[in-house]
């Protein structure tokens, strides 16, 4: 089992104009496999795109129809579609057939990373990753 250890940090900015108050903004990184990888937010979408990117799968489109593609990720010829579909995000191997359709959002940590590691597993077969999350003090 690989180690990826989430550091965040988050800062609070002013919105910009008289309407809009102080915000908190967090910017997130990942130290896994020897690689530090930043990204967006914490929810099934970016970790999914980091851990895969990470393991060699690159961002690709399939054309289905004239004008139409799907977006998804791709490593030695296999294909995985990538779909956001409102609050949830939709995965399927092309080569294995196998689909999850998740919440791209979860309340706990523990049952994001859980969803996270059945989505690497089954669709992209990585192994299971152990997760920890660092607050970076400033």
């Amino acid at each position: 089992m690989e180690n990826a250890v989430i550091k965040f940090d988050h800062q609070y900015v002013d919105g910009g104009c008289n309407a809009c108050g102080v915000l908190r903004c967090e910017t997130y990184s990942m130290d896994y496999l020897n690689k530090e990888v930043g990204f967006s937010f914490l929810d099934i979408e970016s970790l999914i795109q980091t851990i895969a990117q990470v393991n060699q799968w690159r961002q690709d489109y399939q054309e289905v129809g004239i004008g139409e593609e799907i977006d998804g990720l791709t490593k030695a010829g296999t294909f995985v579609e990538v779909e956001k579909l409102g609050r949830q995000m939709r995965y399927k191997n092309q080569a294995t057939n196998q689909m999850l359709v998740v919440d791209n959002q979860y309340d706990t940590n523990e049952k994001l990373f859980s969803t996270v590691n059945q989505i690497l597993q089954t669709i992209f077969a990585i192994d299971e990753i152990h997760f920890s999350l660092v607050e970076i003090d400033k």
